[in-house]
């Protein structure tokens, strides 16, 4: 019984981990609904995301030491800080107050997770043996993150992202359900930061991988949620799927390095596809998430197998990751704000184009300028939505087809130009996932072998 109920603590404190590190992604899906609702620029409302990576980034360390004195009243008030700022969240009324409440819920969440991993480490007897329990739970959050706020948007409402988190009250009894020990201290050594250098530039074309590809499948192909948390979804899948493979890849320094080129050249095919269908982005995802499954334990192990004597470098992986999520969105947010601006005039050209072309009457087509020039010009950084233009004027009668047909090339039109906006910032996704490549190759030439045959292990 002792030994079982262990387990479910173990499982119960990881599960808050992945729900704290989940909340860094969850909204992606829901940004579309919150930048409607709010009127926000996709600069201004990437900020939602933004304020939650840079406040965990910046607290987990700090939250290392209360976790080293009292894990369990920390996690504690970690998790009622966490849960009421995520009711504050849901009941925000503007884009500043959602921002502020997640900056609160990002503050409980360090200490949520930097208690949970001295918790699990002093379950396990040491942060070693804690790392695949928490490091799992975090991956897995941080992956279907996206696809459970999509598919929460489309049923429910992005309210019901942060409503659906009160439960995590009812798991704070477990921190007291069984007795603790003290962890076992980490190897003492040369201190090397090259995996969490790693670490965050792969976090930062992640970022490309998931923000930017949110925005093309919503915002530029008009899917809706749920069928965009669905083809998201793919990468969260192939990650799963190559971890029964990834021990067996080779030499762990040689499997990080394959992952990194793998994350890298998916990112670089999203942006040049060849045309807007969301079939296309399949290939790039599951390359992109093999590449997550080969680089990131390997990564993660070689910073808890260096020099950390006080058990802190497991918190430091956290916050070289949503560094790398900070950054990314940061260099990637204002890219694509620019490009998607460059494009309306290009949207115009092609609008116009069509217009002229299009076997219409000469009232009908001035009409319908008019109405698509004031949904171009009130798009504000934003891909225009044409329908409404179109269900403004009524075509006159036998017109119909020829009026749809119209609104059908105007879309493509629309379409391709949005497909060409995100061709850069998902290069330089790519090359910010590359420069990863630099740290993750210098890994193999650290001597002594222990972090390596860690990493060998089974996972």
């Amino acid at each position: 019984m002792p030994e079982r109920r262990t387990r479910v603590t173990e499982v119960c404190l990881a599960l808050t981990v992945a729900v704290v590190l989940a909340d860094s992604s969850v909204v992606t899906l829901a940004l579309p609904s919150i930048l409607r609702e709010y009127d926000a620029t996709v600069f201004g409302v990437s900020w939602v995301l933004t304020a939650f990576n840079v406040v965990l980034a910046a607290l987990i360390l700090p939250a290392v030491r209360i976790a080293r004195s009292r894990p369990r009243s920390g996690w504690t008030v970690g998790i009622a800080v966490f849960v009421v700022a995520s009711i504050a969240c849901a009941a925000s009324g503007s884009a500043g107050a959602l921002i502020g409440a997640r900056v609160a819920q990002a503050a409980g969440g360090a200490l949520v997770v930097a208690c949970a991993i001295e918790l699990i480490a002093r379950i396990a007897g040491s942060h070693q043996a804690a790392a695949p329990i928490w490091g799992t739970a975090g991956t897995i959050g941080i992956a279907v993150g996206p696809a459970i706020g999509g598919l929460l948007t489309e049923l429910l409402d992005w309210q019901s992202i942060f409503l659906l988190q009160i439960p995590l009250l009812l798991l704070i009894p477990v921190a007291t359900a069984v007795r603790l020990q003290e962890p076992e201290p980490g190897p003492d050594g040369p201190l090397d930061l090259r995996p969490e250098v790693g670490l965050a530039l792969l976090s930062a074309g992640l970022t490309g991988a998931l923000f930017l590809l949110v925005i093309l499948l919503t915002e530029g192909w008009g899917l809706s949620p749920i069928a965009a948390a669905a083809t998201v979804s793919a990468i969260p899948a192939a990650t799963w799927a190559a971890r029964w493979v990834a021990h067996r890849a080779g030499p762990p320094a040689s499997a990080a390095l394959a992952g990194g080129i793998a994350v890298a050249g998916g990112l670089a095919a999203l942006g040049v596809l060849p045309g807007a269908s969301w079939a296309l982005t399949l290939q790039p995802q599951v390359l992109i998430g093999i590449g997550l499954a080969l680089a990131l334990p390997v990564l993660t192990i070689a910073a808890l197998g260096g020099r950390d004597p006080r058990g802190a470098r497991a918190s430091a992986t956290i916050a070289a990751r949503h560094a790398g999520i900070v950054a990314g969105i940061l260099i990637l947010a204002p890219l694509l704000s620019a490009q998607l601006t460059a494009k309306q005039t290009e949207a115009t050209d092609a609008a116009t184009a069509a217009l002229l072309d299009a076997p219409l009457p000469a009232d009908t087509k001035v009409s319908l300028a008019t109405a698509l020039g004031e949904r171009i010009e009130s798009a504000d950084g934003r891909l225009p939505e044409i329908g409404p233009a179109f269900e403004s004027v009524a075509p006159e009668p036998g017109d119909e087809g020829a009026y749809a047909q119209l609104e059908a090339d105007i879309q493509d039109q629309l379409e391709r130009a949005a497909t060409s906006a995100f061709s850069i910032p998902f290069l330089a996704a790519a090359l910010l996932a590359a420069l990863a490549l630099i740290p993750i190759a210098r890994l193999g030439t650290r001597t002594g072998g222990a972090p390596w045959a860690i990493a060998t292990e089974p996972r």
